[in-house]
């Protein structure tokens, strides 16, 4: 008869063994049903692809912050002087620093104040559209993005304010992202009662582009109060904030 030491001992040990047995048996199991290297899950025919699944989105990287106008296009303007192109930079400056320091890669097509058509070539009369054609040919070079237009707004009459978001047709998600940004702005901007709007050919950018694209009016000029907000540097903080919140969820 074995003694109670014995049995003492032999117990945990059992128990050990068991446990060891468990483990190789999970990592077989594992082994067999684990995806190989290289192939993702489920797999489809050569030739086929695989829808995304369920609340999958076109995977984004990096943001394009387009401020616009600049140079010789100075844009809409305040009753007190303020060019839209410095507002407009100002306020992408301000999310492409919020972005990078929180890792999301970024591509500004413009850090200062000049239009981007070629002066090598006969621009007379082509300024503007060069400079279109420039900032879409960065957003097309750039993998995976999200093109984000900075602009403000104006209106014959001064009573008009609030942030306005556009979007482009050339990616569903276009949409989604606008109505992100439209909403948590108009969380702050009480009086701010807009829906997003789909952009037409009279937004060339928004028209062209196939990759997800938003054009945000982040006030209006025309308005004295809001004009003298957005002269402020927190104030235009305020507002790049709500852009870069609205956006980073969609950034992987």
């Amino acid at each position: 008869m074995p003694s109670r030491r014995s049995t003492f001992l032999f117990v945990p040990l059992l128990f050990l063994l068991f446990t060891v047995l468990l483990c190789l048996c999970a990592w077989l199991l594992g082994g067999a049903f684990a995806t190989p290297r290289g192939q993702t899950s489920p797999t489809a025919a050569e030739g086929e692809s695989v829808p995304p699944s369920e609340g999958q989105t076109v995977p984004i990287r990096t943001v394009v912050i387009d401020a616009g106008h600049g140079g010789e296009d100075g844009g809409t303007q305040s009753a007190a002087g303020l060019f839209e192109k410095d507002a407009n930079l100002a306020v992408a400056t301000a999310l492409r620093e919020l972005l990078e320091a929180n890792g999301i890669p970024t591509v500004m097509t413009r850090t200062e104040d000049k239009l981007l058509y070629d002066r090598g070539v006969d621009f007379k009369g082509r300024k503007k559209v060069l400079d279109l054609a420039a900032r879409r040919l960065i957003a097309e070079e750039t993998e995976d993005c999200l093109f984000v237009s900075i602009h403000m707004n104006a209106f014959p009459q001064p009573q008009y304010n609030g942030i306005q978001v556009w979007y482009g047709a050339g990616s569903p998600l276009s949409q989604e992202v606008a109505g992100s940004v439209q909403e948590l702005c108009a969380s702050w901007q009480t009086d701010n009662h807009r829906k997003i709007k789909a952009a037409g050919s009279n937004i060339y950018l928004l028209d062209k582009l196939e990759c997800p694209a938003v054009l945000v009016e982040c006030g209006f000029l025309s308005n004295p109060d809001e004009a003298a907000r957005l002269a402020n540097e927190a104030y235009r903080y305020d507002v790049a904030f709500s852009i870069f919140a609205a956006i980073a969820p969609y950034i992987k």
